[in-house]
């Protein structure tokens, strides 16, 4: 899978999360008008917070690499809440929740991008 296939793959699931996290939870809002912009800049953010929370955390806390998931998760809604007008994420229930639901979702893209894989045999690694 190539990397314009992977953010695409990233697009699509990153939308369909965002959108189920706004329907389960009232203090997490996205606006009709703004909610291509939020799946925009959520997608670009997650592109680089994913693989620099996996490069900081292998450095620096390989203890918790289990967690750069979690953490480049919650930093991309972080960034997006930030930057966009159109998302409201609010209060520390909605932010925890919030950041597991769109994880999961995250976690099944790259299954996906896994799956698909890029054409070329992936390589053993010892155990």
């Amino acid at each position: 899978m190539n990397y314009a296939q992977r953010a695409g793959l990233v697009l699509a699931s990153g939308a369909v999360a965002l959108l189920v996290a706004a329907l389960i939870f009232d203090r997490f809002t996205i606006s009709t008008l703004g909610f291509p912009i939020v799946v925009v800049i959520f997608t670009l953010v997650s592109l680089v917070a994913k693989p620099l929370t996996e490069s900081l955390v292998r450095r620096h806390a390989r203890e918790v690499y289990w967690a750069t998931g979690l953490i480049a998760t919650w930093v991309t809604l972080l960034v997006t809440d930030m930057v966009s007008d159109g998302i409201q994420i609010e209060g520390i229930g909605t932010w925890i929740l919030s950041t597991v639901i769109v994880w999961a979702a995250v976690i099944g893209a790259d299954a996906v991008a896994d799956a698909l894989g890029d054409g070329k045999p992936k390589e053993k690694t010892a155990v």
